[in-house]
């Protein structure tokens, strides 16, 4: 093969087994390159009943996490994060998380007793998620001493209170670009999650959230749970009505919409055509069960994704780096509807400078 191909889709040997509520062992991931894109496949054995959840086959996994030598490069925590994983994929690219197991799974209404069902989460830390060896925003995995996924499981209701989820494996794929070295302008992904606990209602953006300095900062995910649902925890529309991006100091706005604007500012950017499953009034809670044949034209409830490139760099957003710190910045929330257990879940998707060592140390 020639040397010039250095581009390279590997299939780790290491798997994870499902155990419900679990902190799964550690993954080591390949240190030989550049790391574009990884992949978790989830084959799930659930015993699956007419109360199966919507996002039930998003469900799988409650932390996400791909860290080396102290870094989080994705650091998903929280309530199911492979929901958000499933949503922001799905938004950027159109590709489908669910795959029909080809046993004739009725996907439509998965009252079907036992059934395997496999769900594929993908994490693109580059700015271009069409091309799977993007270099924009890379782990720069060769130059460090270690690279692991690590995975945290919730409980085994999590897909259908009354069905479990009784088997289950983790496979892991990973895209890399060999023999090139990792240049100075490129980027490295320290994305993080924060939870809001809804208190009460808030007009005119009153819940003020920080928003974190020191690196690029290209997009904020933001999911919106209802407590109706509990313990569904569904996604929902009317919890959040309203979102701002303002200046500290001077309260100048760069972004300032009703939730219905953002939604539909998200679906235009991305050409979202829909999210199956989410049928009913714009605004209506999650309560279908996904499933290919319910595939609407409906943005999805209570998932917003907010890209910043167009405010600032076209490749990585806002720079926030130095002087910029932690709360120059505050993105306002609209609260409504409150009743305890409404949840908010950010995730800031930041991107960090190529740091020399890690040029040098390759």
């Amino acid at each position: 093969m020639p040397s010039s191909i250095n581009n390279r889709q590997k299939r780790l040997t290491d798997t994870s087994t499902w155990a419900a509520a679990t902190d799964l062992a550690a993954v080591n991931l390949p240190r030989d390159g550049q790391i574009t894109e990884v992949t978790i496949r989830a084959n799930t054995t659930a015993t699956l009943t007419a109360t199966a959840l919507d996002d039930w086959f998003r469900r799988l996994i409650q932390n996400i996490r791909v860290e080396g030598e102290g870094i989080a490069f994705l650091g998903m925590s929280g309530v199911q994060m492979s929901t958000m994983l499933s949503l922001w994929h799905e938004t950027l690219t159109g590709a489908p998380t669910l795959h029909s197991n080809g046993a004739g799974i009725a996907l439509a209404g998965p009252d079907v007793g036992s059934a395997t069902f496999i769900s594929v989460f993908k994490w693109h830390p580059g700015s271009n998620p069409n091309d799977p060896f993007d270099l924009s925003a890379v782990i720069p995995a060769k130059a460090l001493s270690s690279l692991q996924i690590k995975l945290t499981t919730p409980a085994s209701g999590v897909a259908d209170p009354n069905g479990l989820v009784t088997a289950g494996t983790f496979t892991y794929e990973v895209n890399h670009v060999l023999n090139t070295r990792p240049h100075m302008a490129q980027k490295v992904p320290v994305g993080f999650t924060e939870t809001y606990t809804h208190t009460g209602n808030l007009t005119d953006f009153g819940r003020k959230q920080e928003v974190p300095g020191g690196n690029w900062l290209r997009s904020i995910l933001i999911r919106v749970l209802d407590d109706t649902g509990t313990p569904a925890q569904r996604r929902k529309d009317d919890e959040v009505t309203g979102i701002s991006l303002e200046r500290s100091l001077s309260s100048d706005r760069l972004i300032e919409a009703n939730i219905f604007e953002v939604k539909q500012a998200m679906a235009a950017r991305y050409g979202l055509r829909g999210i199956a499953g989410e049928v009913g009034p714009i605004g209506a809670i999650a309560t279908i069960r996904p499933s290919p044949v319910a595939l609407l034209n409906m943005a999805p409830a209570g998932w917003y994704l907010i890209d910043l490139r167009p405010y600032g760099h076209p490749l990585y957003g806002l720079d926030l780096r130095p002087p910029y710190k932690t709360g120059d910045l505050k993105l306002g929330l609209t609260i409504a509807n409150y009743a305890a257990g409404d949840a908010t879940t950010i995730y800031w998707d930041q991107l960090q400078d190529m740091r020399p060592e890690w040029v040098n140390n390759w």
